[in-house]
């Protein structure tokens, strides 16, 4: 009967959820965790089979808390049952290496649970079940973290769970590193991430997971909605009102993504900018399958999107589409305007929607609501009813009613593990399922749709052709040798090249160097005063995704404190930062981003290594050097230096001592490698082994002492060669393929198994012949030879063997002379804007091409930034905190580089004004508001008067600000100006309004300003609404509470039929309701 019974009941469901085209398809043949569990993680096993912890005590920590209850989970799995309800705060919960759990929200009495206070973490962990659960942090004083926040973790469910109230992200899920990503099946269904608090605001990070999303919400956040790298199935959600971004595909990253954006609905709303636009911040390296989706980006308050197709990815920063559909599991897909109305209806811990997600739900049918700085701005945490937890004699999660109907003896915890329906659940689960079941619609199928696998695996980037590998370049500063970066990461080799050490660290300087560009530039803005001016190693952010031991390392000439800033977000430090002392100091940049500095004392010659950031996605560590002796280094070089070549292949260094020195630092070069410190050695004497055969090897030395380094020893030339190998046949083929005036380029044929090639030039055909040159690669180029002059040149190999017999020789001739060009002139500007500046200049003659040197007005120094052959240049790296820009131009020929140019000086142009502001909420204590950016600013200032009085109230990044100093009763008039370097803008339009006013005469102040600014340009409905309005306030007057309250209900109904004829704009049509349900409110209480 049973299966009959199912059998009908799928029939069913595919006559109400008809199959959707372009199905994904993956195996499914696993038990899911519950019936209606879907998705990458519906098969997560949870604690079943496992032991009962009940929740008793709204305590922080201890026995019978929510903390303990995680923290104390073992090997045994484990169900969280909740015998209390209400609100429960916790401190900061890192749940790591637990596996197992099952967080059975549904079981709370009364109105249910809502965790408050501070994260929760999920790290390491498999397993999972978390359902109908609200996890709101709140506003906190002295830190910022996510609401819920799960890494490196397998096979998780989220269900009918909400989110919000945020000071970082909402809910963020990911893997630690992107190279090698841990988490997967994952899924977050019929859930609500809202209302991330400003100045943050964000949905959260979804990156490097496999993950499916659907039937969610994602209302009234500013950024990440969400923003996912990795493989995600995104189906069927509704993204509300969204600030600056909506569905974020990739951001700026090279890291790859696949996304499924399959039937959902996009609302734009008062906050949202580019409301056009759904899918954005994409690249070249994000895939999007886009299928049956809607956006409505209109505003006008009544829900009609259309599909737009690949027209509502954003223009400027597209993703690839594809056109066909990743195959990922199914998950029982509507069209979108079906979903809509399920989503509302069901999603979050729906069983008992608390007075948050009530309103927040109706904000997005009524589209109404705006981005929050604080939950008090909403009214704060609604009161929770406790209620009566029915009895459960033996604690088994059962209560002892439904054991009794189920024929189970309520006497018996044991029996919570047994299976009276042979389906594969337990009977606790069971019980759990029932409690869930009215929180999906009606008929909703409780099975994942048919599939088949497997499902799509990303493909692997092919492995790189063999080539020669470039010799890693060690970097040099003051007091540093050689510093490698040794960046394992899949873009390792172009993050290393962003590293650089600096001179002269001061406020100001750019924080990371691949972040000097585009929208993304971070400076220093405090830096403790032991360390102003200091030398230092800016490093890149992208290296964060390094995992190796040894990403830096070098040599120090003296004795120095190494400094490590790290990033003050990153909650566990790597292991080999254990052994630096907390300074307790900090170093701030302009993000804001908090480093707290660490640091150690090496000695002089002390080889310095440190390991990975130990985080992928916070900024990466930088360091400086304080050297702490004043002494002097060493006057005198170690002389006589001499070695041999041993059997081994290994050389045998010596040389004379250098009086009170006890340190030497050892320089090496060779064919493929320049000179750079190597090692270190307490005698004068030093075994080098660390040699490759086929090589010639030039040696240095030098003395240290605590103050710093001596003058080089003279150079020491060694072949390293292993005599029982053979020796490489000469190379072929040696050719001139080109010769100008001082350089002469050579090329030959390549030969397999050589280490290198010598090249040989002479002055006579019977020479004598000088080696020049040694190279990796079949091609030379000599240079600064004498015009007009003959030369000649031999070529042999050398490997492992020795060296080969020289080739026959070759001749050519330099070009005639050739003289510098003239300095460039003319230069001047072209189209210059916030974020472009134009040059131009005359054309030279005999300008091979021209470099160009920028200055910032508050810089010292000229730094190149770029070299081209045109006579324009545009340059569109212009930063808005620097007040403007110097420039200088010099040309290039093969003799050299001319002298600059007169130096051009651009001032960066003032901003444009805001536009569009707005009053988006108020309450007796604060005033939001709402405006849009002119462009060119890095912020707005906002100004208030009251009672003739102008002052500044605070200034904000986001084009949103809370105003918290008012005070009820008093008319504040409210504008803006946007500011950059350079100064501020004109002044944005002006609001006029007065807090927690509850009566006609605010109402009618607001739509006088909406006619005054055109926005309500209908007179009739203007008319029709004062008219009401007029009469109320009449009626307030005579203090007539019935009539007041007749007449507000009937203009309500009013400014809604008219905001349904879109004849009232839909924002002060938010506004009116909302005094409208305040005054109704006010009057039936008096």
């Amino acid at each position: 009967m049973r299966i009959l019974t199912l059998m009908l009941s799928v029939v069913l469901c595919l006559a109400i959820f008809p199959p959707y085209d372009h199905s994904a398809k993956a195996d499914n043949s696993k038990l899911p965790a519950f019936p209606g569990a879907e998705g990458f993680g519906y098969a997560s096993v949870g604690g079943r089979g496992g032991e009962v912890y009940h929740v008793t005590s709204r305590e922080l920590t201890g026995p019978g808390t929510f903390h303990d209850a995680l923290m104390t989970a073992g090997d045994m799995p484990r169900t969280i049952v909740f015998d209390i309800s209400g609100e429960i705060t916790i401190p900061k919960t890192v749940v790591n290496n637990k596996s197992n759990i099952t967080i059975a929200g549904q079981t709370a009495p009364g109105d249910g649970i809502t965790i408050r206070g501070n994260t929760l973490r999920f790290i390491n962990s498999q397993d999972i079940i978390i359902r109908f659960i609200r996890f709101r942090m709140g506003a906190q004083e002295d830190f910022n973290d996510d609401a819920m926040y799960i890494e490196d973790s397998q096979n998780v469910i989220i269900d009918h769970c909400t989110f919000s109230w945020a000071t970082d992200e909402v809910l963020s899920i990911k893997s630690k590193n992107y190279e090698d990503p841990k988490s997967k099946n994952i899924t977050v269904q019929w859930s609500i991430m809202s209302e991330g608090l400003l100045t943050h605001s964000m949905g959260g990070l979804i990156e490097m997971n496999t993950i499916t999303m659907h039937h969610n919400v994602y209302a009234h956040n500013n950024d990440r909605n969400p923003k996912t790298k990795g493989q995600i199935d995104f189906v069927n959600n509704i993204v509300y009102n969204w600030g600056q971004y909506p569905y974020v595909a990739g951001g700026e990253s090279g890291t790859k993504g696949y996304g499924n954006v399959v039937g959902n609905y996009f609302i734009a709303g008062l906050n949202s900018k580019d409301p056009e636009y759904a899918i954005v911040r994409g690249n070249e390296n994000y895939q999007v399958f886009l299928e049956n989706n809607r956006l409505d980006h209109n505003q006008n308050g009544i829900l009609d999107g259309t599909d737009t197709g690949t027209d509502m990815i954003e223009a400027e920063r597209p993703s690839v589409v594809v056109p066909e559909r990743f195959e990922y599991p199914l998950v029982h897909t509507q069209e979108p305007e079906e979903a809509y109305e399920y989503v509302l209806d069901y999603s979050g811990a729906s069983l008992t929607r608390d007075d948050v997600d009530k309103r927040v739900i109706d904000s997005v049918r009524d589209q109404t609501g705006v981005i929050i700085g604080h939950e008090n701005d909403v009214g704060g945490y609604p009161t929770l009813q406790q209620g009566t937890l029915p009895l459960d004699s033996d604690g088994d999660g059962m209560p002892d009613e439904w054991e009794i109907k189920n024929g189970l003896d309520p006497n018996n915890p044991e029996d919570r593990n047994g299976d009276i329906h042979g389906e594969g659940y337990t009977n606790l689960e069971y019980y759990l399922n029932e409690l869930a079941a009215p929180s999906f619609p009606k008929n909703y199928p409780t099975s994942p749709p048919e599939w088949e696998g497997p499902p799509f695996i990303p493909p692997t980037d092919p492995d790189p052709e063999e080539s020669v590998k470039e010799p890693v370049v060690g970097m040099d500063g003051e007091w540093i040798r050689n510093a490698i970066i040794n960046d394992n990461s899949k873009n390792g080799i172009e993050n290393a090249k962003k590293w650089s050490i600096e001179k002269n660290l001061q406020v100001g300087d750019f924080v990371a160097g691949d972040r000097m560009t585009g929208n993304s530039v971070y400076r220093f803005t405090s830096i403790p005063d032991e360390l102003i001016g200091m030398e230092w190693i800016r490093s890149a952010v992208d290296s964060r995704s390094a995992s190796n031991d040894d990403l830096v390392s070098f040599h120090v000439v003296a004795d120095t404190d190494v400094y490590v800033a790290h990033d003050s977000r990153i909650g566990t430090l790597p292991e080999w930062l254990a052994s630096y002392e907390d300074t307790g100091k900090l170093i701030e940049d302009d993000q804001p981003v908090k480093y707290k500095l660490y640091k150690k004392h090496y000695p002089a010659g002390s080889f310095v290594v440190t390991g990975s950031n130990n985080n992928t996605s916070r900024m990466n560590y930088f360091m400086a050097l304080k050297p702490n002796s004043e002494g002097q280094p060493p006057e005198s070089a170690p002389t006589e230096l001499e070695g041999e070549v041993l059997d081994d292949a290994s050389v045998n260094l010596k040389w004379l001592p250098v009086n009170d020195v006890d340190t030497y630092l050892i320089y090496r070069s060779s064919s493929v490698n320049q000179l750079k410190a190597v090692a270190t050695s307490k005698m004068a004497e030093y075994v080098d082994d660390d040699l490759e055969p086929g090589h010639t090897y030039y040696y240095k030395v030098s003395a240290l002492n605590a103050s710093g380094e001596s003058p080089q020893s003279k150079e020491l030339e060694l072949p390293a060669y292993n005599s029982s190998e053979p020796v490489p046949a000469a190379p072929k083929g040696l050719e001139v393929i080109k010769a100008r005036s001082m350089s002469i380029q050579l090329k030959w044929e390549a030969l397999e198994d050589v280490t290198g090639y010598s090249i040989y030039r002479a002055n006579e055909k019977e020479g004598p012949y000088k080696k020049v040159a040694s190279a990796t690669k079949p091609e030379y180029t000599d240079e600064n030879l004498t015009p007009d002059t003959k030369y000649y040149y031999k070529l042999s190999a050398t490997g492992i063997g020795g060296e080969s017999e020289k080739t026959n020789s070759i001749s050519t001739k330099t070009g005639p002379p050739v003289i510098l060009p003239e300095i460039p002139v003319g230069l001047t500007t072209g189209k210059i804007t916030t974020s472009t500046f134009k040059l131009l200049w005359e054309a030279v003659d005999g300008a091979e091409s021209y470099n160009i040197y920028r200055k910032a007005n508050e810089d010292n120094n000229f730094s190149l930034i770029e070299n081209i052959t045109t006579t324009h240049y545009m340059d569109n790296t212009i930063d808005n905190n620097r007040s403007g820009y110097a420039y200088k131009i010099t040309a290039l020929n093969e003799i050299g580089e001319t002298n600059p140019s007169k130096e051009l000086v651009i001032d960066l142009p003032l901003p444009q004004a805001p536009t569009g502001l707005k009053v988006g909420l108020v309450g007796e204590s604060f005033v939001g508001l709402i405006w849009t950016s002119g462009g060119g600013g890095n912020q707005f200032n906002v100004y208030r008067e009251a009672n003739g009085k102008v002052e500044n109230v605070g200034y904000a990044k986001v084009e949103t600000f809370y105003d918290r100093t008012v005070e009820p009763g008093v008319e504040y008039v409210y504008y803006l100006k946007a500011e950059n370097a350079s100064g501020e803008s004109k002044i944005s339009n002006k609001v006029k309004i007065t807090p927690d006013q509850v009566a006609t005469a605010s109402m009618k102040t607001f739509t006088e300003q909406f006619k005054e600014t055109g926005e309500w340009t209908d007179e009739k409905s203007a008319h029709v609404l004062n008219l009401h309005l007029t009469a109320v306030e009449a009626y307030e007057k005579q203090n007539k509470k019935e009539k007041v309250v007749k007449h507000m209900e009937s203009f309500k109904e009013l400014a809604k039929t008219q905001k349904n004829d879109q004849v009232l704009p839909i924002h002060l049509y938010n506004i009116l309701k909302s005094y409208t349900n305040a005054m109704i409110g006010k009057w039936k209480e008096e």
